[in-house]
């Protein structure tokens, strides 16, 4: 998609207040902590052209704007696409799966606790046909899951032992998968986002490793901290299991 340079730090900026704050974001608070050299009234004209290209929307009566599913992509497409995994935080992954390498439970434990504590997420592996999980208490963090009914609706996601299989299976790329928002097919669970990747795991032939959040997740962590497990995994396990 062909943006203006204007356009272009107008939506990584309405990106980042959106990504702290989950609320609307104005042309004023954009004037105010951002860089621009341009009028709030410059940066009203181009979010309007913004909204026209599916990049900004609207969800309430105010004037401010948030960016769409589509934004979302493609910023992690574009801008985040060289981030880096901090090399404690690697090293932390490498070190943690080599050390429990032997011991099967041992290992998930770890990989789910460990990916919890680096992304803020709660993270999911599947296993055996069986989805296991850690880390519901991350969810509460952010606004987007003190609704009951979407706290409902992901605690039922992970209850059911079709939901997650499909989704990996269908979704599954060479990679890491990304879903965002109504990507998801789920309309309380449109502020929320799905990262995984297929995994070597013992005697599995298909088996994965995923995070569940908001949108707002850290994609800068989440992305390459899956990428790091799947490595890891790659050298510790893929050749004697």
């Amino acid at each position: 998609m062909d943006l203006t340079e204007r356009q272009r730090d107008i939506l990584i900026a309405v990106i980042k207040e959106f990504m702290r704050e989950a609320e609307e974001v104005g042309s004023l608070a954009l004037v105010e902590k951002y860089d621009l050299g341009v009028s709030s009234a410059t940066i009203r004209n181009e979010m309007v052209k913004l909204m026209d290209l599916g990049l900004l929307e609207k969800s309430h009566i105010s004037s401010g704007r948030v960016p769409t599913d589509q934004a979302l992509r493609l910023y992690v497409s574009n801008v985040m696409s060289n981030n880096q995994l901090n090399p404690l935080v690697s090293v932390e992954i490498r070190q943690g799966i080599y050390r429990d390498r032997f011991d099967r439970n041992v290992l998930v434990k770890e990989i789910l606790e460990l990916l919890s504590k680096e992304t803020d997420c709660l993270v999911f592996m599947i296993l055996d046909g069986e989805t296991r999980y850690w880390g519901v208490s991350q969810l509460l963090k952010n606004n987007e899951f003190k609704d009951i009914e979407r706290l409902r609706t992901m605690f039922n996601i992970l209850e059911d032992d079709t939901f997650l299989r499909e989704l990996t299976s269908k979704y599954s790329a060479s990679g890491v998968s990304l879903i965002i928002g109504k990507e998801l097919g789920i309309k309380d669970l449109s502020d929320a986002a799905v990262a995984f990747t297929r995994i070597p795991f013992w005697d599995k032939e298909e088996a994965y490793v995923g995070v569940i959040g908001t949108k707002r997740m850290d994609y800068s962590v989440v992305l390459p901290a899956l990428a790091e497990v799947k490595k890891a995994l790659e050298s510790s396990i893929a050749g004697w299991r």
